[in-house]
């Protein structure tokens, strides 16, 4: 039976369908004209450590955002750190979600133990180093970000540090009354 359409009484065809071309994933090696800064790895009490006493260790490693070309298109590229990796020269690592802070940001008093500090056996030098692991994210035209999988590696200038033996001496005021004084 012929269908009947404004008319027509031909059969009836469906058009062909076109095919969506399909998105392409970016990757990271899609990401290699974009650089994350590295940042800053830094130790306190600062280029030395007290042997067997903790050494503090932090980093500043800022999250950005990069213009440039992705695919052939202008795109906005977001790095954000999200794990921090320590080899601290005498054979010890730590990896850390957080960047550690410094003893006076965390409201603590010098040679304080942190999440982030390392306490050295041994006199001598080492070299402390840190990898820091980003992330990556992208649009176009300010739409939504799009999470890129993997991290990217970036690697601070190394802290370059001498290990050494320290004796305390009490100063006034003695430590019983004043156990913040110098010494105590």
């Amino acid at each position: 039976m012929p269908v009947y359409l404004h008319g027509y009484t031909g059969p009836l065809k469906c058009p062909t369908p076109t095919k969506t071309p399909k998105a392409r994933t970016v990757t990271l090696h899609d990401l290699a004209t974009f650089k994350p800064e590295a940042g800053i790895a830094i130790s306190e009490p600062g280029w030395w450590a007290a042997l067997n006493l903790p050494a503090n260790f932090y980093a500043l490693t800022p999250s950005e955002i990069e213009k440039g070309t992705l695919l052939k298109k202008t795109a906005e590229v977001h790095f954000y750190p999200v794990a921090w990796h320590w080899n601290y020269g005498d054979g010890t690592t730590a990896t850390s979600s957080s960047p550690g802070a410094s003893w006076a940001t965390q409201g603590l008093p010098e040679l304080t133990t942190t999440p982030t500090s390392h306490r050295y056996r041994e006199r001598g030098t080492v070299t402390a180093t840190l990898t820091v692991d980003m992330a990556a994210e992208y649009r176009f035209d300010n739409g939504d970000w799009i999470p890129v999988s993997g991290t990217i590696a970036v690697h601070p200038p190394p802290i370059h540090l001498r290990i050494y033996r320290v004796h305390t001496v009490l100063v006034n005021p003695d430590c019983p009354p004043d156990p913040s004084g110098t010494g105590c």
